[in-house]
């Protein structure tokens, strides 16, 4: 084989983040061993942490739409309260007009 052969069976710096071979200390000064099962728990915890954030994601979405409605159905009401009382001051004024108010009694 040659040297070209060689390089391409190496690792490539990519696979540095596989899984780590079984017993592989986490400093020189260490008794811990990382082990695969350590590694496997891990990965699950990450794995149900990324799908809580993802609920957590989804129900942000489900609120934000929910406040979107409740803006919009403000506004309606809104204006619904603002034609209710431009309704009310025409009758009053039309009120006022038809049957304007007596006049002070004489004293």
């Amino acid at each position: 084989m040659d040297e070209a052969d060689d390089e391409e069976d190496a690792p490539s710096p990519s696979h540095s983040r596989d899984i780590p071979s079984s017993h592989m200390p986490l400093s020189p000064s260490s008794d811990f061993f990382f082990t695969e099962d350590h590694y496997n728990l891990l990965n699950g915890q990450i794995d149900s942490l990324t799908t809580t954030v993802d609920g957590l994601q989804n129900m942000v979405g489900g609120l934000q739409h929910s406040v979107e409605g409740l803006h919009h159905s403000v506004n309606n009401l809104t204006s619904l309260l603002q034609q209710v009382l431009a309704s009310q001051q025409a009758i009053h004024s039309h009120l006022d007009t038809e049957f304007p108010p007596p006049p002070p009694p004489e004293i």
